[in-house]
């Protein structure tokens, strides 16, 4: 884990992607980022044009992040020994999930993430059949 100084920005580990037959200003798109920044429950939004245009805007994280917050949870265990489990705060169609120092994952399948990401990353299974699998874990959680 990297750390921060006090005081140093922290860069937003997500871009922008935007789909769809309308395209947004830079202006546009800047608010959006300020959107995501003061609500992060909100997932994307969707702009629709008067003339029937319209596109999608999500956060697009980089491959990986959610290994990075994993480490971030085991670095949490490591540098505070009283703690015994860290509750990962649910959202409306995710409950809570507590994470412990032999499981320090983020989401409740998150062995299995990390199974799945090891395996395609090892040549064992190829990049569809992990998105396949991480979809068959995710099902659930919509």
């Amino acid at each position: 884990m990297n750390a921060v100084k006090p005081g140093a920005l922290r860069q937003r580990p997500w871009s922008l992607l935007v789909t769809g037959d309308l395209a947004p200003t830079r202006e546009v798109l800047d608010e959006v980022e300020v959107v995501f920044e003061l609500n992060p429950s909100i997932p994307g939004l969707e702009l629709r044009a008067a003339d029937g245009r319209a596109c999608t805007i999500v956060r697009e994280y980089p491959a990986g992040h959610t290994a990075e917050v994993d480490d971030a949870l085991e670095v949490i265990f490591a540098e505070q020994g009283e703690l015994a489990e860290i509750v990962v705060l649910g959202q409306e169609a995710r409950p809570a999930h507590v994470a412990t120092r032999a499981a320090p994952y983020w989401h409740r399948d998150g062995r299995a993430i990390a199974e799945i990401s090891e395996k395609m990353e090892s040549g064992e299974i190829s990049p569809g059949e992990a998105i396949d699998m991480l979809k068959s874990l995710f099902e659930t959680d919509r």
